[in-house]
């Protein structure tokens, strides 16, 4: 799946979904118990029935018509508004409060095959619900479902479906509109069993999506199931789209699964197959789960019953893993049978019995005791134990507890058993079970440690072998964080002396001026500290950004500057340059230009250059203060899209090769980052931090751009405070220093600006100097110069 159609199906969809009846006012949508219901038809034309058209919590990208057409969200806006694929997705996420994904991820083709295929899937559920509750023929299997314990409504509910015949379904489909090799597509269509032995359908839906079918034999056939060829399993079975927090009842069987949530069980899911996998719970944490209930079945058989022993010790094994340490396990009664699954209690004994199972469930941590100290419980009340079971069940006691990772639980762990009379007896004392269990803990993150080390090495070598040592080195320096975790070898510093301190502190350099006199009283540049510019746009940010780059050549013309644009090519940017260099006005030479696009110094300078002149001296002069800078490498603007970590390797290893006076960049929120994110403000969190880090690193001041949002209320005319920052993420707690640029003039929106303004420069946050101390500089918007109140021939 493309990155935009995740980004879609996981942040966007769930999003609007809460949002639902301002994204598509035409149908008045009220919510209903499964999501969202109209009066209308699909076009908006009114109808009598309260659910003619639906947006249903099981299908969140879809608006269905019943009995009529099912249209994906996204083309539905494309045909209501008459717009193209991107903007109706971005439609669709200023309503639901969204930030669009990096343009460079869309793929309008791959999403629009995806949404296709889950339209097509969706068609067919409809027919197999409609046949099972409408046609003669499946008699059989209402029946079926009846002697399981389901009501019509409960098997309406579970989504239970008939298919009378594969030619059947093809002719339903072709009334709808879908073509030959779209309904070819369908990867159950080449088994002549489905639709003759296996008629009864289940949808395998996960995630908002149904990802294929399951269908059932009621007779002898085996096996009884058959699945859609290749139907991707990775999520949990019934795992909603929508986000939020969620404690997740994981059980085995699927028919478990939607009986439990027909009767109103929530966030009810099954296993994705006979095991639970690390992707299937990374997945459902990304959906907000926040804890764990495995619900599995009780098996009277002793065999069965070890392997379903085996299948939850696993399975918890997976989750605690994933750092999850909310897991609990339901024992549910004995009905006298084979064995009791959720659904068998459902039938025979309600949802009280089921809920009351679920209200006695068991952290995973009294599991373990149980299990380990059962069997030999078992033994002692029969005779005593000898010395070398004793030893045994010590073993089995501490490395169970050792693999607790969670300290509060393994207390927990370690009380049981320091509480129970069988242990007592056997001298165990809470003490000396917390030293041996340490002790063996450490010892196995070590081994850990060893393994994923020479497992990072392996990888190295690959790229090294590959020619691709940066990527290599990348690799080691992320292993070597994660490594260090594992047994806490290497985080702490070396021990320091006050002596040596005084040392580092007296080597500390001194910030960075900026060229204005007025501006340096209250604050400067401090190396490995980010200074923040903020402001709305147009009000001179990147101008004021390029007056200190110049200001700062002149002051320190031993050290090289950076400047990364991710907003404008380089070329335009160097025309702004020399612009503000050159000072000076051209308005008189404006009518002797036959191709001037606009009447301003900017598109006079580009004509100028372009015509091969060399007879206006100011210019001239510029070129030569320009060309020194540049082809000294004084100054370095680059343009190129690097994302913060390529950014991170690329100042880590410049800065040991030449003397950085300070790296501008322009600005955060045109960055990329190759982490991926959930949304807009999480990835300028991480950004930001990446920025922080870099700067820390390297030892460089970094002055980073960013836009600032206009206030919702009303303050001193609307000039920026902290909490403007647009997509704000860390970057308030990030920063070193914030300087906010304000344009009054920019503001005033009935009158023509003049050509000389205004510019207040004011420290929002200032950790080494006074906050909100604050100057006016003119900012001279002909030719981007910005100087000083003090000095008019400020700055170079």
């Amino acid at each position: 799946m493309s990155n935009i159609s995740s980004w879609i199906n996981d942040t966007l969809y769930p999003s609007l979904f809460e949002v639902i009846p301002f994204a598509f006012p035409e149908h008045d949508f009220q919510e209903f118990s499964g999501g969202w219901r109209s009066k209308t038809y699909l076009s908006g034309d009114p109808h009598s029935r309260i659910d003619k058209t639906v947006i249903t919590k099981q299908a969140l990208g879809l608006i269905l018509e019943q009995g009529g057409p099912v249209k994906g969200l996204i083309d539905y806006v494309k045909d209501r508004d008459q717009v193209e694929f991107i903007e109706a997705v971005k439609t669709l996420a200023e309503t639901a409060g969204l930030s669009l994904p990096r343009p460079s991820d869309y793929n309008p083709e791959a999403y629009k095959k995806q949404a296709e295929q889950a339209r097509l899937l969706e068609a067919c559920q409809d027919y197999f619900a409609y046949c099972f509750h409408k046609s003669e023929k499946a008699k059989p299997l209402r029946s079926y479902t009846e002697s399981r314990g389901y009501s019509l409504e409960t098997s309406q509910a579970m989504g239970l479906g008939y298919i009378p015949s594969q030619e059947k379904l093809y002719k339903y489909l072709k009334g709808k509109g879908y073509t030959g090799k779209q309904i070819d597509s369908l990867t159950f269509s080449h088994d002549t069993r489905i639709g003759e032995s296996h008629s009864l359908t289940i949808p395998y839906r996960s995630g908002g999506l149904i990802k294929g079918f399951k269908f059932r034999t009621i007779g002898q056939d085996t096996p009884k199931y058959l699945n859609s060829k290749g139907m991707d399993k990775g999520s949990l079975f019934n795992l909603s789209a929508l986000k939020g927090d969620k404690d997740l009842l994981i059980v085995e069987g699927e028919l478990d699964c939607l009986h439990a949530t027909a009767k109103g069980f929530k966030n009810v899911v099954a296993l994705a197959g006979s095991s639970l996998s690390p992707g299937a719970v990374q997945d459902a944490l990304k959906r907000g789960a926040k804890s764990f209930t495995l619900c599995f079945d009780r098996e009277a058989d002793p065999k069965k019953a070890e392997a379903t022993a085996q299948k939850v010790n696993r399975a918890l094994e997976v989750i605690l893993a994933e750092g999850v340490n909310r897991v609990y396990t339901v024992t549910l009664p004995d009905l006298g049978g084979d064995k009791t699954d959720p659904d068998s209690l459902l039938k025979e004994q309600g949802p009280e019995a089921l809920q009351k199972a679920i209200d006695q469930a068991q952290p995973y941590y009294k599991l373990f005791f149980f299990q380990t100290v059962s069997p030999y419980a078992s033994i002692d009340k029969e005779r005593p134990l000898d010395d070398k079971e004793i030893d045994s069940l010590l073993d089995k006691i501490v490395i169970k507890a050792s693999n607790i990772s969670d300290l509060l639980d393994r207390d927990r762990f370690k009380a049981l058993l320091s509480s129970s009379g069988f242990t007592q007896k056997l001298g165990i004392t809470e003490e000396s079970l917390g030293i041996t269990i340490d002790r063996l803990t450490t010892t196995k993150r070590k081994e850990t440690q060893a393994r994923k080390l020479n497992k990072a090495l392996a990888e190295a070598k690959g790229l090294l072998d590959k020619g691709e040592a940066g990527q290599a080195i990348s690799l080691m320096e992320k292993r070597a964080r994660e490594i260090k975790t594992l047994t806490a070898t290497g985080l702490l510093p070396e021990p320091m002396t006050y002596d040596s301190l005084l040392i580092d502190i007296a080597n500390l350099p001194e910030a960075k001026r900026t060229g204005y006199s007025s501006l340096d009283e209250f604050t400067g540049f401090t190396p490995g500290a980010i200074t923040l510019i903020a402001g709305r746009p147009s009000h001179g940010k990147t101008s004021f950004m390029l007056n200190l780059l110049l200001n700062m050549t002149d002051l320190y013309p031993e050290e090289t500057f950076y400047f990364f644009t991710y907003e404008e090519p380089v070329k335009n940017l160097s025309v702004k340059l020399l612009n503000t260099l050159i000072g000076e006005t051209f308005s008189h030479y404006f009518k002797s230009v036959k191709d001037l696009a606009r009447p301003t110094n900017y598109e006079f300078i580009k004509a100028y250059i372009r015509s091969g002149r060399a007879d206006i001296e100011a210019i001239e002069e510029g070129h030569k203060k320009l060309r020194g800078l540049i082809d000294q490498g004084r100054i370095k603007l680059i343009d190129r899209n690097y994302s913060v970590e390529e950014l991170n390797s690329l100042l880590g290893l410049q800065s040991k090769q030449e003397k950085i006076g300070a790296v501008f960049i322009d600005y955060i929120q045109r960055m990329r980052t190759a982490k991926g994110t959930q949304d807009k403000r999480t990835e300028i969190a991480h950004i930001s931090d990446q920025i922080l880090q870099t700067a820390k690193e390297t030892g460089l001041p970094i002055i980073l751009g960013a836009q600032i949002n206009r206030s919702s209320t009303a303050n001193e005319g609307n000039k920026p405070r902290l909490e403007n920052l647009k997509e704000a993420g860390n970057l308030e707690e990030d920063a070193n220093t914030v300087l906010s640029i304000y344009n009054k003039a920019r503001e005033d929106t009935d009158s023509k600006p003049d050509r000389i303004v205004e510019l207040e420069i004011k420290a929002l946050k200032n950790r080494e100097g006074p906050v909100n101390g604050y100057t006016a500089l003119t900012f001279d918007t002909w030719t981007g110069a910005i100087k000083g109140p003090a000095d008019s021939a400020e700055p170079f």
